[in-house]
């Protein structure tokens, strides 16, 4: 079988998905927002009009971090079709990651 399970991502793979890159996101009510994860460790989020800045991190323990606007910390969870969910610790989905873009993206 071709089948694989969704895996969850150690520290050193979450930092190579996301530093420097775009991470276009699904949330469960519909909004779209795109967050930029600057290898200075700055975050930018644009949520409709607005850009929010805050900061990001990865915890040892895989676990991605949002500090200055909502996020918390998650892990992140690759998925068979090639998206990555934000996992909260009670293992609902945050936010779906429906793709990963060099650079900054707006």
């Amino acid at each position: 079988t071709w089948a694989h399970a969704a895996e969850t991502l150690n520290a050193d793979a979450v930092k190579k998905l996301l530093t420097g890159n775009t991470a276009h996101g699904l949330l469960p009510n519909g909004g779209t927002p795109k967050n930029y994860f600057s290898p200075d460790g700055k975050l930018y989020r644009k949520a409709g009009e607005k850009i929010l800045e805050g900061t990001w991190r990865v915890n040892d323990d895989g676990k991605q971090c949002v500090e200055g606007m909502p996020g918390g910390c998650a892990k992140i969870v690759r998925n068979d079709d090639g998206t990555y969910d934000r996992v909260d610790a009670d293992g609902s989905v945050l936010l779906k990651w429906t793709a990963m873009v060099k650079g900054r993206d707006f």
